[in-house]
């Protein structure tokens, strides 16, 4: 028979290690979602067409990625219009009537969450605006939290003649810029993906124009070739070189 001596170092050690292994364990399988798992709804916001199909997109996250079949209720305006279940992809889709141009307030309802969007449905050659935060609206780095000066007045201001879109690009998520854009005074704006350009061409085929960007190098670049008003705050050859949002608001309002 072979005896264990548990006063010897190595044994304590050794044990020691496999109780904060079992701990650990025990602590991932906590964090692991289930089937019970309730999920997080996330509206994405929607430029359409009036009179042409669009969908509204919703999609339902557990705690580490997106979660499939959960049964979401969808409103515009307050009105239910029906309900849908997210697939496999843990996104859920609902088709909506543009026979009405306007913005229209979308909220999507889950068992246990509900979150809010915008549906912009405009007029075939309709201009729109378009700024990213990095790039347009932020004085410095991200972390700073600080947007440059007077760029809540005249976005609001500028929204009174064309429409305002956020481009969501670089690291920072749809859901963060929302957040962003409300913690510091802006007026309710849609963030919409940009996507290497690819947004600009979608709507370009839809008949809508791109009035102006203001943003980053590359988000000027991707919208060169539709020729808008081009503006940039870091001394970009192919743009008009600005300093203030109210240098931005004064030629916009010409």
């Amino acid at each position: 028979m072979i005896i264990i001596d548990a006063t010897k170092p190595f044994f304590r050690i050794k044990m020691k290690l496999i109780a904060v292994a079992i701990f650990f364990i025990s602590f991932l399988l906590l964090l692991i979602p289930t089937s019970k798992t309730l999920a997080e709804v996330f509206v994405h916001d929607i430029i359409a067409v009036k009179n042409e199909e669009t969908f509204l997109k919703v999609e339902t996250r557990g705690k580490f990625s997106r979660k499939g079949g959960e049964l979401v209720e969808f409103f515009v305006d307050n009105k239910s219009i029906g309900k849908a279940l997210s697939g496999g992809d843990g996104f859920a889709f609902k088709q909506v009537s543009t026979s009405k141009t306007g913005t229209f307030k979308i909220t999507v309802k889950s068992a246990s969450s509900e979150s809010s969007g915008l549906l912009l449905i405009f007029k075939k050659g309709t201009n729109i605006v378009f700024t990213d935060i990095e790039g347009g609206l932020l004085e410095g780095e991200f972390l700073k939290q600080k947007p440059r000066d007077r760029s809540q007045q005249a976005i609001r201001q500028i929204s009174k003649k064309y429409p305002v879109v956020i481009l969501q690009a670089g690291i920072i998520s749809k859901k963060a810029a929302k957040d962003w854009i409300k913690r510091h005074g802006f007026i309710e704006l849609p963030v919409i993906a940009w996507n290497n350009g690819e947004l600009f061409q979608e709507l370009i085929k839809k008949g809508l124009k791109i009035k102006a960007v203001i943003g980053g190098d590359a988000i000027i670049d991707s919208a060169a070739q539709y020729k808008p008003l081009l503006f940039s705050f870091r001394g970009k050859e192919s743009a008009l070189n600005v300093k203030s949002w109210d240098e931005i608001e004064k030629r916009l309002s010409k």
